[in-house]
């Protein structure tokens, strides 16, 4: 009697990747299965783009709008250590360093729009690298979190496309080059007369800000999810949040 071969089992077709625009708009739209593509391919060329490029956009917009005398004047107004050394000092003595705190000001604005994404991303990928792999135990290198920290700090390039039409509408004198758009608690007291250490709590509620915290705990989970389920890497990202908003706090009561 002839024996039969069973045919050999084989092996699953890998999936295809998805393209770098799916991935961008995969974020926004199903970012479970978009970060466990980035996940398995990661790549971070077009999301670092797309964000300069808006980053840069927006810092032409604020510096060309914004009146930086008149926030220089506030920034000055709201550190006691500062308003105190400048009150000595004669109305052209003053209205000198104005138009050179603007000016730093103005040029410190276009340095951040060409050099703060890469910057930042490089060292919050870090920062959530070393918490997830010291204190979550997650398998994860440097490439697949830079990766996830730049698709998931879109939603913040969002904010920043949205600002760019609202601030050339804007009246020149109400631009907060700080806080461009009303996306937190923050821009409710613009202009008040609440000391900086207590906006700093009120900025960091930043509808914006906390969707990537909740994007960047979906991609981590994603990296390994058997150390990492979801719920634990949620709390993780909050408490990076939550210790950032405590030390910016502390620096700005101790300089206010």
């Amino acid at each position: 009697m002839a024996t039969t071969m069973a045919p050999p089992a084989s092996s699953p077709e890998p999936q295809p990747s998805l393209s770098a625009v799916s991935r961008m708009v995969g974020v926004f739209f199903s970012p479970k299965p978009t970060f466990a593509d980035i996940v398995r391919r990661p790549s971070w060329a077009a999301p670092m783009m797309v964000l300069l490029l808006i980053s840069i956009g927006l810092s032409v917009t604020l510096g060309q709008r914004t009146n930086w005398v008149e926030v220089s004047k506030d920034q000055i107004a709201k550190s006691k250590f500062a308003a105190r050394s400048i009150d000595q000092l004669s109305d052209e003595q003053k209205d000198r360093i104005y138009e050179q705190a603007a000016q730093r000001s103005k040029i410190i604005r276009y340095v951040r729009g060409f050099i703060g994404w890469p910057l930042l991303l490089v060292v919050s990928s870090a920062i959530y690298l070393g918490v997830f792999k010291l204190i979550g135990g997650a398998r994860v290198n440097y490439a697949t979190a830079f990766a996830i920290c730049s698709f998931a700090n879109l939603p913040v390039g969002l904010k920043e496309l949205l600002a760019i039409p609202v601030n050339l509408l804007k009246d020149p004198n109400s631009i907060d080059p700080e806080n461009f758009l009303a996306s937190n608690p923050a821009a409710v007291f613009a202009g008040s007369d609440l000391p900086t250490w207590q906006m700093v709590p009120l900025a960091f509620l930043d509808i914006f800000g906390i969707w990537v915290l909740v994007l960047a705990a979906i991609g981590f989970s994603a990296a390994d999810p058997k150390k990492l389920p979801f719920g634990k890497a949620l709390g993780l990202a909050f408490g990076i949040w939550a210790f950032f908003l405590v030390f910016f706090t502390g620096l700005a009561w101790i300089f206010s």
